[in-house]
């Protein structure tokens, strides 16, 4: 475990920013990036894979997911083209999540304020647990702290104890 050095905060070993107030949490020698080697670098703007016979692009996954939440099967449909992040609206904190679960009784069930992040990976929809109390679970399976999970169509996603069914739209 890493403790942030500004506000004490707990993170797991190889978490790069604290998630309460974004302090750089590696030491200055650990930064930097590998070289990208030249068979890797593409043209900009061309095409990753040659398009099908009906011109579109395979591999290129959802372009949205449709959650339905808790007992009243409130249904939410969001476009995958950035992250998604699930949680607890708290203007006081600075916390404004894409899809707030604080109407679908979150704090009751143990809904965190950051809890989980929902993003596309190279044609993959997966879910990061961002260090919740209560933990995040896909189809009864807990999530390890900010280890991506693949979800497909018909998973259940727990975030505390506030079951959500998931639907991948194309």
């Amino acid at each position: 475990m890493i403790k942030c050095p500004f506000c004490q905060t707990p993170h797991v070993d190889g978490t790069l920013f604290c998630s309460e107030c974004g302090t750089y949490l590696l030491d200055d020698d650990q930064r930097g990036t590998d070289p990208l080697g030249t068979s890797e670098i593409g043209w900009v703007g061309a095409p990753a894979e040659d398009p099908d016979a009906a011109g579109e692009y395979r591999g290129t996954g959802p372009l949205a997911i449709r959650l339905t939440i808790g007992d009243h099967k409130r249904v939410v449909e969001i476009p995958l083209n950035k992250a998604i992040h699930l949680g607890r609206l708290d203007p006081a904190s600075d916390v404004f999540p894409e899809i707030d679960l604080t109407n679908d009784g979150g704090l009751e069930k143990g809904v965190s304020r950051r809890h989980a992040r929902i993003l596309k990976r190279e044609g993959i929809v997966v879910v990061e647990d961002l260090g919740s109390i209560n933990g995040t679970f896909v189809n009864g399976k807990r999530l390890a702290p900010y280890l991506p999970e693949t979800i497909a169509s018909g998973d259940t996603l727990q975030i505390g104890r506030l079951l959500i069914e998931v639907e991948l739209r194309s």
